[in-house]
């Protein structure tokens, strides 16, 4: 069976829908890496990844890529999509 692709969350310490997120993976024992999304060097690998956004959080798995538009909606996490993107759907 082939492994899983890490989780990274690209996140802003003061940014509520970052520890949302964060919170939700946690709970759901789902372990991931977090990159601070304000150093140079998160921001040039989004950016390399044709990834240009204003906000946080971004989760990747591989090379797919949720944003907040995709991860939010009214201000609430979309828990099926976090799901899709962690089983490659």
């Amino acid at each position: 069976m082939a492994e899983r692709p890490k989780l990274i969350v690209y996140s802003l310490e003061y940014c509520p829908n970052c520890e949302e997120l964060k919170e939700y993976l946690t709970r759901n024992q789902i372990s991931y890496q977090e990159r601070d999304m304000s150093s140079a060097a998160a921001l040039t690998e989004l950016r390399i990844n044709g990834i240009f956004v204003q906000e946080a959080p971004v989760l990747q798995s591989g090379s797919a890529f949720l944003v907040p538009r995709d991860l939010f909606s009214a201000g609430t996490l979309n828990e099926d999509r976090v799901l899709q993107l962690i089983e490659g759907s």
